[in-house]
């Protein structure tokens, strides 16, 4: 090889390993570059999700902390959570949690909702002595008692069961069937105010009904009928005029309710005397749009009793009842009326769910070599609503929590 040619090799050589270590070092340097602003983005948002963590704890434990605005200095970084009302009527609330780090800034925002009871497919403070699931009986949905859940034969529960006490088993032979767990050691305490607040709530813009002891009520699709006395007659109002909110309250009442259901609506009774504060179901109570069939029913009712929810003893109940609703009963049952001198009724066919205070009973039964019959009132066959989970009937009932619906980050 020549002395030129020998000198451009060497030329050329020098030239490729200058270029590549160039770029070998702007490589190293934009590698360190992005490290480090990983880096500062990472500690950005863990000092965001810090400020949520801190905050939601404070709201957890007093729901009925005020709106405002909190500041930490964390880890070289700083935090400024808003907490603020996004809806009065229904307490739902927005946090805001912004994390600094070396001028690197990291936004996370949720929103929370008040926990409602009608997330329970069924719920109980205490089950009763002398009440069983049976090989009859079937829950879908989340359910939960702060009692002994009392077992016979083969019961079903496709969702998550919970409960204070413990699993009593009727006999040896008893095999319950619990699909979705079991968590014992939790307790949920039912409030007292759940009727009178969806008094409030029908004071402020829905029907407060007020000077009666005794209020028949239908739902007719848009419209409702109402009297106050079996032999009364009916006044009918269009249902969005007679409850704009969706609230409809009867104080210090009985109230008597059947129909068809269109729109949102939570119905409560209130009173402590005679058979005041008890809501008696006299016949079937649905949506107008079946939410199994039509997934995009907006249709819900939720039912709230200050003493029982009842089953009438009447004809029209004793072959089956449909419910469609969220039940709860403050210090009283759900049950049915002379459960154990009427008929066999045929099954409760509840879509919905059933918050108690205590377990009430709907019919009773006998076992003879492992084969459970009923011999008065219903079985029963309660479906969750899935729609609960996430959402509920106008001014339902709470637990006095609030649970985390959205996360935007």
């Amino acid at each position: 090889m020549g002395g030129k040619a020998a000198l451009f090799l060497v030329l050329g050589f020098s030239l490729i390993f200058m270029v590549a270590g160039r770029n070998f070092n702007s490589l190293a340097t934009s590698t360190v570059d992005n490290f480090a602003n990983y880096y500062f983005d990472t500690k950005a948002h863990h000092l965001a999700a810090s400020g949520v963590n801190l905050v939601t704890n404070q709201i957890f434990l007093d729901g009925a902390m005020a709106d405002q605005t909190f500041n930490y200095t964390f880890d070289q970084g700083t935090i400024s959570v808003t907490l603020s009302t996004l809806n009065a009527y229904q307490n739902i609330k927005q946090l805001l949690s912004v994390g600094t780090y070396s001028n690197v800034t990291s936004t996370i925002r949720i929103i929370l909702k008040p926990s409602s009871f009608s997330k329970f497919a069924y719920f109980s403070n205490s089950e009763g002595a002398n009440i069983w699931w049976t090989t009859t009986d079937t829950v879908w949905g989340p359910l939960h008692t702060n009692g002994q859940l009392r077992v016979a034969d083969r019961p079903v529960f496709m969702g998550k069961v919970s409960l204070d006490g413990s699993v009593v088993k009727f006999s040896n032979s008893a095999q319950p069937q619990f699909l979705g767990g079991v968590q014992t050691g939790v307790h949920i305490t039912i409030p007292s105010n759940g009727a009178t607040n969806v008094g409030v709530a029908a004071a402020a813009g829905g029907a407060n009904i007020t000077g009666h002891s005794l209020v028949y009520l239908e739902f007719r699709g848009d419209s409702i009928r109402y009297k106050y006395s079996s032999g009364g007659s009916w006044t009918y109002v269009l249902a969005s005029t007679f409850s704009p909110n969706g609230a409809i309250y009867a104080n210090d009442a009985q109230l008597r309710i059947k129909g068809r259901v269109k729109g949102q609506y939570t119905i409560a009774a209130s009173g402590t005397g005679s058979d005041r504060g008890k809501i008696f179901l006299d016949d079937d109570v649905y949506y107008n749009t079946d939410p199994r069939v039509d997934p995009n029913s907006t249709d819900m009712l939720g039912i709230v009793a200050q003493r029982d929810v009842i089953i009438t003893e009447n004809s029209a109940n004793n072959s089956n009842i449909k419910v469609q609703a969220s039940i709860y009963s403050e210090s009283g049952s759900f049950q049915a009326e002379d459960y154990q001198n009427r008929p066999v009724s045929g099954i409760i066919d509840l879509y919905g769910g059933v918050i108690q205070n205590a377990r009430g009973p709907v019919g009773t039964f006998s076992t003879n070599h492992g084969v459970t019959t009923i011999t008065s009132g219903f079985s029963k066959r309660y479906r969750y609503d899935d729609r609960f989970m996430i959402a509920n009937p106008p001014f339902f009932p709470g637990t006095g929590s609030f649970e985390i619906v959205s996360w935007f980050e």
